[in-house]
C-alpha cells in the first residue's frame, strides 16, 4: 500500500501585514522526502503521529511536501498554487493520503484555502481516502468536510496533543481502509466568535464542550471535535463549530453535533471576555509582592499573526516605574543593524519597534525611545524543547541584548512566540531571575513559563492579533454572529 503523508499548514490572520510566501514555509521553503522525515518524525507535530500510523500499517510512505509557515497574511497565490500542485500530483500515485493541515488557511485568491485544496484532490482522485489532522482553531467549510474522509482536531489549547491528533487521524483512516469504518461527517456552526483565551481546554467554558465531545466518543462515535475557530480571519466560515463523524449513521452524527452545538451556544456569554485596560493590568502586576510576574502581551503574538514589534506593554511597564524587566524578542531588523554597528559595550539611544505599517489598525504602532548598553550580539537559533511545538527549529536571525538598567530587551531580526525559556536562556538570561517578564503570547506560553513564575497577567496592548475584535473592519464574516449581533441570541 502506498500512502502519501504531507503537511500544508497555515493559520491565516486576514488583518496581518506579514506576507506568506513560498520561502516562509520553512527555512528557505518547504521540506520533502528524507529531510522532511528527519525534521518531523519525532517532533511534536501532527505529522509525527501520521507517519507513525503509516509505518504501523507497513505502508510504502512518501512525503512530497512538509510546509509550515507562522500565522500571517493570506498565502501568496504562487506559493498556494505550487504547494497544491505538489500534493495533487502526489495523489495520482497513492492508495491514501494523510495530511497535517490547520483548517484556517486563507489564500490570496481563495478564501477557503483547505477547502480548495480538498476540492482539487477529489477532482484528481474522486475515491481517494484522505485523513486530515487539524488545529482546534480551524474554520471548517462545507467544501472541506464534503471532500475529506476523516478530520480530527486538537482537543487541547495550548496545543499539547498535536502528535496524538495525527495518530487519531491515522487510526481512523486505517479503519476506513480495512472496511471497519464508513464515515459520515456532519458539522454544526455555532454563530459566535469565541474569545481565544476563553477557549483554553482545561478551563470553563471550553472544558464543558470538550467533555461533551469525549462523552459522545465514549458512547461509540468514531470522532467528535469541538473547533473553537480562529476569530482573526475575516471569512464566511469563521466561527466555533462542532464536527461529528459516525459510522454510516447520518442521523446520529447530526444529533450529536447539534446537541454539543446547542451546549456551546448556551455558554456564549461565558466565551466572551472583558478586556482590561492596559494601565490597570500593569497596576495589578505591580501590586503582586515578590516572585516573577509574567506580562502576556496578548495582542502581538506571531502565532496569531502578530508583527512582534509593539512596544506598548513594555512602555506601560516602564512608565509605571517597574524595574527588573526582561522582554523580547522584539522584531526590528533596523534597530538590530544599528546596535550591531555600535558594538558590544556601546551606549546607544534609538527608537525600537513600531516600524511595521498595519493598515488594519485604526492607529499605528508607536516606537519606544530607549537608551542602553549593548550587552550581547549573537545568532538566535534553538530548537523548541517545551511541550508545545516540540522540535520546531527557531531562527531569529541576528539578535542583540540591550540593557537599560530597568529593562533587559532582546531585539531580533525574526519572530517567535513564547514557546520555550530557551528564547532567553540562549542569551544567558534566566527568566525566573527577573521580577517581570514581558512575553508575546496569548496562552501558548503557559505550559513552559508558568512553572517559573508566581503569577501571569494578560495585557491588552495594540496589535494585529488583538482580541478586541470590534476594532477591526469586517467584510466577509457571515452575519449575524455573536457578540457583534446580540439580537441573534
Amino acid at each position: 500500500m502506498k500512502i502519501v503523508v504531507g503537511m500544508f499548514k497555515h493559520e491565516t490572520n486576514t488583518f496581518s501585514p506579514i506576507p506568506t510566501r513560498w520561502e516562509d514555509f520553512g527555512p528557505g521553503g518547504p521540506l520533502a522526502g528524507d529531510a522532511a522525515y528527519k525534521a518531523y518524525r519525532h517532533s511534536g507535530y501532527g505529522l509525527a503521529g501520521l507517519l507513525e500510523q503509516a509505518e504501523a500499517m507497513g505502508a510504502e510512505i512518501s512525503i512530497p511536501i512538509a510546509a509550515r509557515a507562522l500565522p500571517s497574511a493570506p498565502v501568496d497565490h504562487d506559493a498556494f498554487e505550487r504547494l497544491c500542485d505538489v500534493l495533487c500530483n502526489a495523489a495520482r500515485h497513492c492508495d491514501a493520503m494523510m495530511l497535517d493541515l490547520h483548517g484556517a488557511m486563507v489564500a490570496e485568491r481563495f478564501e477557503d484555502g483547505e477547502g480548495e485544496l480538498m476540492r482539487r484532490l477529489r477532482q484528481m482522485r474522486p475515491g481517494l481516502p484522505i485523513a486530515a489532522a487539524l488545529d482546534s482553531h480551524a474554520n471548517l467549510s462545507d467544501l472541506f468536510i464534503e471532500n475529506c474522509t476523516v478530520m480530527p482536531g486538537y482537543r487541547t489549547y495550548p496545543h499539547v496533543d498535536m502528535v496524538e491528533t495525527g495518530r487519531m487521524a491515522g487510526r481512523l483512516l486505517r479503519e476506513v481502509l480495512e472496511g471497519r469504518l464508513e464515515p459520515v461527517t456532519v458539522s454544526r456552526r455555532v454563530p459566535m466568535l469565541a474569545n481565544m483565551i476563553r477557549c483554553v481546554s482545561d478551563e470553563e467554558p471550553m472544558s464543558r464542550v470538550i467533555a461533551a465531545a469525549k462523552r459522545a466518543e465514549a458512547g461509540g462515535m468514531p470522532c467528535v471535535t469541538a473547533f473553537s475557530g480562529f476569530p482573526l480571519a475575516d471569512t464566511a466560515d469563521t466561527c466555533l463549530s462542532i464536527v461529528a463523524t459516525a459510522h454510516r449513521d447520518r442521523a446520529r452524527a447530526e444529533a450529536v453535533a447539534q446537541e454539543i452545538a446547542d451546549l456551546a451556544w448556551s455558554l456564549r456569554d461565558d466565551f466572551m471576555m472583558t478586556l482590561e485596560p492596559l494601565e490597570d493590568a500593569i497596576d495589578r502586576a505591580a501590586a503582586i509582592e515578590d516572585g516573577t510576574v509574567l506580562l502576556a502581551d496578548i495582542a502581538d503574538n506571531c502565532h496569531s499573526g502578530g508583527t512582534m514589534d509593539s512596544m506598548a506593554v513594555i512602555g506601560a511597564a516602564l512608565e509605571r516605574g517597574l524595574t527588573g524587566i526582561l522582554a523580547g524578542p522584539i522584531c526590528d531588523p533596523e534597530a538590530v543593524a544599528r546596535l550591531i554597528a555600535a558594538g558590544i559595550g556601546a551606549t546607544v539611544s534609538l527608537d525600537i519597534g513600531g516600524r511595521t505599517r498595519i493598515p488594519a489598525l485604526k492607529e499605528p504602532l508607536r516606537p519606544l525611545r530607549l537608551t542602553g548598553t549593548v550587552r550581547t550580539i549573537s545568532l538566535g537559533r534553538f530548537t523548541v524543547e517545551g511541550p508545545v511545538f516540540t522540535g520546531m527549529p527557531v531562527d531569529l536571525g541576528r539578535c542583540v541584548v540591550l540593557e537599560t538598567g530597568r529593562l533587559t530587551l532582546i531585539v531580533s531580526e525574526g519572530r517567535v512566540e513564547a514557546l520555550d525559556p530557551l528564547q532567553f536562556r540562549i542569551f544567558g538570561l534566566e527568566p525566573s531571575r527577573f521580577r517581570y517578564v514581558v512575553l508575546k503570547s496569548k496562552t501558548t506560553y503557559r505550559n513552559a513559563f508558568l512553572p517559573l513564575a508566581k503569577a501571569a497577567i494578560d495585557c491588552n496592548g495594540p496589535g494585529v492579533a488583538s482580541l478586541d475584535l470590534e476594532s477591526f473592519t469586517w467584510r466577509r464574516l457571515r452575519r449575524p454572529i455573536f457578540p457583534f449581533d446580540r439580537s441573534n441570541a
